[in-house]
């Protein structure tokens, strides 16, 4: 099926978000249905058609247009549709993003933060404008990898990101894509050694002028600067909410007493694993064998408190 073109007036290209929307309505599929095959949360597909987020990596481009069976010139177009979306060309075509989305309601959010290792050591070593460089590349990483799980990057400073989610599985996705890009860019580029340690916790927390507050964030923190260098630390409470997760495994990581906590914290390490699609008896297998990790670190952390 070819695909028409779509009206636009005075720019080479319909803007990505109205393309991706047009192509995926006339090939009849949910956001739902292209976000599974693309691996991308719906959320985020919905916010790219609304303009409220820009396109992603051209290698996620290309993957949509497999999803859509586009090819020759629907593709193409899609292609440069995406490059012409990004944030320097939006400004030189003059196209205004989409207001700021409203601030998330959940009470119960998950906080995560990244922070890249040895970073004061490396301005040391090689200068400010190599430190700017090596920021810049986490920051897009980091947006790039939250955007793309339903996230909110709240804050950037320096070498270390505050995102927060909605969802405990989305936000264990994207730790763990952030610290795929990070070694990426890393083999690729040893010039910009990206060692991100980080941390994940969940609970309620309170909406400030500048983010939030409350002790998951506190503990997310802690996690984080106890988190070695591709590490990704989270509490239980992740995983009581989130116990069976594909990609994604639990191993107990001991227990700490975080600064300003009063017991001592039992740690797990979360990594990824090969995707599958196990037998449902195979998955209950699994959620056990996360529960008992979990009731692991716990006995630890009581083992603790009782010395």
């Amino acid at each position: 099926m070819k695909f028409p073109k779509l009206p636009h007036i005075g720019l080479p290209f319909p803007p990505f978000g109205e393309l991706l929307h047009t192509y995926r309505t006339m090939r009849g599929m949910s956001v739902e249905q292209l976000g599974q095959s693309v691996d991308l949360a719906p959320n985020a597909i919905r916010q790219m058609e609304q303009g409220a987020l820009g396109a992603p990596p051209e290698e996620t481009v290309k993957q949509i247009a497999k999803a859509l069976r586009l090819g020759g010139e629907e593709r193409e177009t899609l292609l440069d549709s995406a490059e012409m979306d990004s944030p320097t060309m939006r400004a030189m075509l003059g196209r205004k993003s989409a207001p700021a989305a409203t601030p998330l309601t959940a009470s119960i959010l998950v906080f995560l933060i990244a922070d890249v290792r040895g970073y004061t050591h490396f301005t040391q070593e090689h200068g400010d404008d190599a430190a700017a460089r090596l920021t810049t590349t986490f920051a897009e990483l980091a947006q790039a990898a939250v955007e793309q799980w339903d996230g909110r990057l709240v804050e950037i400073r320096g070498d270390e990101a505050l995102a927060v989610f909605g969802s405990a599985r989305q936000a264990l996705r994207a730790a763990l894509e952030i610290q795929s890009r990070c070694e990426a860019v890393s083999l690729a580029q040893p010039e910009t050694p990206l060692e991100v340690g980080i941390g994940l916790d969940v609970g309620e927390a309170t909406p400030v002028e500048a983010g939030y507050r409350g002790a998951a964030l506190n503990r997310a923190a802690r996690l984080c600067s106890l988190a070695r260098p591709g590490e990704v630390l989270v509490s239980t409470g992740v995983a009581y909410v989130a116990p069976l997760v594909e990609g994604v495994a639990y191993s107990a990581h001991g227990v700490e007493q975080l600064k300003g906590f009063a017991e001592p914290t039992p740690i797990l390490l979360a990594t990824p694993t090969p995707p599958a699609l196990p037998a449902p008896a195979t998955q209950l297998g699994q959620l056990e064998s996360a529960g008992q990790v979990v009731e692991q670190a716990d006995a630890q952390a009581s083992a603790e408190t009782d010395k």
